[in-house]
């Protein structure tokens, strides 16, 4: 016999007294015996305990298969979700505290995505984004410090999470009306690493007041891989315009007041919709203009940039033929609900004759239709 084993029996050994011992002689037979049966448990414990690692527990059977989570989604894109809800200004250190309500339309992203992280990213977190900005941007950082334009942070905090983290971007106001991973048509799964949605096409119309001409790309979606060099060009743009402007206007960032367009153009859609092309004329540089993509009816992929038609982000608009009968159609992704708190609680001067905004740092440009 083995050493180990006999060593082993003779502790087994040792638990068991013989007929002549005196627990027969003081119990009796019948309790003795019920004796020597707990006896004989408590030694199957203790042998099972020194003849077993106690981590093969945690293991698989040999003839049993781990689980495993079906690997039917192929996207690049990170499984992330991310939000932001920014304090208004001027609230003189007083705590702040999201009112639950305006957060009802967060429930479909949780409940259409249940294996995505979910993250609702606030101004103490806005700080510790553009802290790990990889160039170690001092005027980025003072940028958060000073800027009082919640919308403005918020336009370039997307921009930022996107760059560093990847996944999907939303405004709160927004609804997910189909699951992330079925965003991306399958043939383009592999290569898709950034989905944009067309958010204004002029189509035969005229041009709108506070949209880009001929076609604007929302920003109240975006989806997008990590480090994409989409990105780093927006940041480094959205950091030139906000220093050329504090030049312009001599004052400083947390002094900087803008009108409702002029937050279009130094850090919204319109800003957004410039860097995007540019990006897109480098992977096609025959690219003309916007107009390549007006009239678009399914996803078209340029490089690695799928961009979707008006209905895929932006259906429910009374413009750009998007969908607006009541419906949902099927190529309909997120519905944006135009609930903009940024242009009330923000030190910016707007008159655009809207005044049913009730809800987030998002821009409203289904309101700004101009006469001409």
């Amino acid at each position: 016999m083995p050493r180990k084993q006999l060593d082993k029996s003779f502790v087994l050994k040792a638990f068991f007294p013989s007929p002549e011992t005196s627990i027969f002689n003081h119990l009796g037979r019948r309790a003795a015996i019920m004796v020597i049966a707990w006896l004989f448990v408590m030694a199957a414990i203790y042998q099972y305990t020194f003849n077993n690692d106690r981590s093969v527990a945690l293991e698989p059977q040999q003839n049993e298969k781990p689980a495993t989570i079906p690997q039917t989604w192929r996207s690049l894109l990170p499984r992330r979700m991310w939000q932001i809800y920014l304090a208004p200004p001027n609230l003189d250190n007083t705590p702040f505290e999201i009112e639950p309500g305006n957060l009802g339309d967060a429930v479909t992203w949780l409940a259409r995505n249940p294996d995505y992280t979910y993250v609702l990213v606030g101004d103490e977190s806005a700080k510790e984004f553009a802290h790990r900005h990889p160039k170690k941007n001092s005027t980025l950082t003072r940028i958060f410090q000073g800027i009082q334009n919640t919308g403005m942070k918020s336009d370039l905090l997307r921009y930022l999470i996107l760059s560093l983290e990847g996944g999907v971007y939303s405004d709160i106001d927004t609804e997910n009306l189909k699951p992330i991973d079925q965003w991306v048509p399958e043939q383009y799964q592999t290569d898709v690493r950034a989905v944009v949605g067309v958010e204004f096409d002029r189509l035969d119309g005229p041009n709108w007041a506070e949209v880009h001409p001929d076609l604007q790309f929302c920003q109240w979606t975006i989806a997008a891989t990590p480090g994409h060099p989409l990105f780093n060009h927006m940041i480094d743009r959205v950091i030139s315009a906000l220093q050329t402007s504090i030049e312009v206007h001599n004052t400083t960032f947390s002094g900087l007041k803008v009108n409702s367009a002029e937050v279009m153009e130094l850090t919204g859609p319109a800003a957004w919709t410039d860097a995007v092309f540019q990006q897109l004329q480098e992977y096609e540089p025959d690219l003309v203009s916007l107009r390549n993509f007006t009239g678009l009816v399914e996803p078209m992929l340029v490089g690695d940039i799928l961009i979707l038609p008006v209905d895929g982000f932006g259906m429910g608009q009374p413009h750009s033929n998007s969908t607006n009968d009541g419906s949902v159609p099927k190529d309909a992704l997120v519905k944006h609900n135009f609930r903009g708190l940024w242009r009330q609680h923000n030190n910016a001067v707007v008159d655009d004759g809207s005044d049913n905004d009730t809800d987030d740092n998002s821009h409203d440009s289904d309101t700004t239709q101009s006469d001409s």
